[in-house]
């Protein structure tokens, strides 16, 4: 995604304006070699000083364009986590979970650059510019879980393999296809090792030394 370009001019007269009269403390961080980081560091510093009476909303929308920070919408009715968008991120905001089917994001990562929606087959990501003030900021740091389905189980072994929602949308795309028909189709339903051992067991499958 192409980011506005900045007036420098104004910039620097943004820099050299009089602190905010808000903020009750000056921050004492220095200024870090990932502007991400510094960014954080300011972000953390402003929450600190806002005083104990102030009703911070829980998030503050941000405009579309160019917002370096925000969340994520996911259509769970489209999602099939294939996580294409854990594979696409480039700042580890998306991830996935090695024990069971789901999608985890932690919104103090992401950088809105629009990747993961662009890259999801199913068109099921949408981008939501904003800065999350919840729990103080801490919420932006805090991993949570966007989507999350069962996992689906080998017809053979019972081994947990892929997801329901995937293997069953592509069930239904090749259940019409004539070269999975049968006992082909039903061997979408096992575990790759299973998937072996079948083909192996099938007593009609054409081997090297019939040949």
């Amino acid at each position: 995604m192409r980011r506005p370009r900045v007036d420098l001019a104004e910039l620097d007269a943004a820099l050299r304006c009089a602190p905010a009269q808000g903020v009750a403390q000056p921050a004492r961080f220095a200024v870090q070699a990932e502007k991400r980081a510094t960014l954080d560091l300011a972000l953390d510093h402003l929450l600190a000083q806002a005083p104990a009476s102030a009703a911070l909303p829980e998030a503050i929308a941000l405009p579309a364009q160019g917002s370096p920070l925000g969340s994520l919408k996911v259509d769970t009715e489209r999602c099939t986590l294939c996580l294409s968008c854990v594979g696409a991120c480039p700042e580890s905001a998306l991830a996935d979970n090695t024990e069971r089917p789901q999608l985890r994001f932690t919104e103090g990562n992401c950088v809105q650059c629009g990747l993961c929606a662009s890259t999801c087959p199913e068109q099921a990501i949408t981008l939501e510019p904003r800065l999350l003030l919840a729990q103080g900021g801490q919420a932006r740091k805090t991993t949570r879980v966007l989507h999350e389905v069962p996992p689906y189980a080998c017809i053979r072994c019972a081994k947990p393999f892929g997801t329901l929602k995937a293997i069953e949308n592509m069930l239904g795309k090749l259940a019409g296809h004539s070269a999975f028909q049968g006992a082909a189709l039903e061997r979408l339903k096992m575990c790759n090792d299973c998937r072996v051992i079948d083909m192996f067991n099938d007593q009609r499958q054409t081997r090297i030394t019939d040949l």
